[in-house]
């Protein structure tokens, strides 16, 4: 038992140190600059979305239409089928 933990402790890799963050990550400007950037990218996120719903709405629409059309066939070969009886 202690030879299969020794086992495991001597064969389990270890990660590699991390760096040491400083609490202040920048100065001023850099932080605006991200800001910005965080920003712009907010922005493309949000008109992605914006394209990604539109293009679900118009989905749906076609989806709505298809089925409308299969129904409106079974219903007229259905008649078809009843008139051959």
């Amino acid at each position: 038992m202690v030879q299969r933990a020794r086992q495991t402790r001597e064969g389990a890799k270890r990660a590699a140190p991390r760096k040491s963050r400083s609490k202040v990550t920048g100065s001023a400007p850099d932080n605006a600059q991200r800001i910005a950037l965080l920003e712009a990218e907010r922005d493309r996120l949000q008109a992605s979305l914006a394209n990604a719903e539109a293009r679900l709405a118009e989905l749906e629409k076609s989806r709505a239409v298809v089925v409308d059309r299969i129904g409106w066939i079974i219903d007229s070969l259905g008649g078809a089928i009843e008139k051959r009886m």
